[in-house]
């Protein structure tokens, strides 16, 4: 049987995308086809009316497959399978479309995309290149990253640096909401009180960021009032240099994403 989407690897990021993709219902459940090495992880989406494959290589036929393993998994999977699909979608950090494309048949279309785990509520950031892909193909990709969220398509060479940023920075921010809420405790509030305000105080900042007339600089400067009660908090950001510990923290990141990506 022929199938327009296929994955493997169905963990969190992978089962993640293709729940958020089902959810539009664009392609029919019956037209999807997946497989996982833990086969109760495919419980889920065969459930719902995907097809659940007996092996990597019957995805591997399917029109677009959808490579959602660990990078020290897909060699392996690739050199012992058939490879039948039209395009090859890899959402593995570190492996660039020329390490695949020698493990694929010649001709076969590439999609690298580098999401971050937002996408399970359809808030994710993702950033995407493709290689040789049809414009059929490539509005289905498209679709499916807009069931996650925002996407960005960019060159590869650009991959570590969004790595760095989106695909990595969800730990950021939970590390400073973390340390914001702890904060808020020391202050009196309860922990579920001082949770709450630093959630939706970054939740409330990023989304009228989105939309406001002004940079974000502008909009630091905008709560500030001089002699106030937030300049004495941004002073002490200034004075501990935020912006050189982030600036390092990332380029720590994408130093190691270029690493890996040497690496596969």
């Amino acid at each position: 049987m022929s199938y327009k989407l296929g994955f493997i690897g169905l963990g969190v990021m992978g089962g993640t995308i293709l729940s958020r993709f089902m959810d539009t219902k664009e392609i029919l459940p019956g037209d999807i086809v997946v497989y996982d090495a833990i086969p109760d992880k495919a419980a889920p989406y065969t459930a719902r009316g995907a097809h659940l494959a007996g092996s990597a290589e019957e995805v591997l036929s399917a029109e677009i497959a959808v490579l959602a393993v660990k990078p020290q998994n897909y060699k392996e999977i690739l050199l012992n399978s058939r490879i039948g699909c039209r395009t090859l979608v890899s959402i593995m950090a570190g492996v660039k479309t020329a390490t695949l494309s020698k493990l694929l048949p010649e001709g076969t279309a590439i999609c690298r995309i580098m999401p971050n785990t937002p996408a399970f509520v359809g808030e994710g950031a993702s950033g995407v290149t493709f290689v040789n892909v049809c414009d059929t193909d490539k509005a289905l990709i498209c679709n499916i990253l807009k069931s996650m969220g925002k996407y960005v398509e960019i060159s590869e060479d650009k991959f570590d640096a969004v790595t760095s940023v989106s695909g990595s920075g969800p730990a950021y921010v939970y590390m400073f909401a973390a340390a914001l809420t702890k904060a808020g405790i020391e202050g009196g509030l309860s922990p579920e009180e001082s949770k709450l305000l630093a959630l939706q105080t970054i939740e409330g900042s990023a989304a009228y960021a989105k939309t406001a007339p002004f940079d974000l600089e502008t909009l630091t400067e905008r709560v500030c009032s001089k002699g106030g009660t937030t300049i004495e908090a941004v002073n002490v950001f200034k004075k501990e240099n935020l912006d050189g510990i982030v600036s390092d923290a990332v380029r720590a990141c994408r130093n190691r994403s270029a690493e890996l990506s040497e690496k596969s």
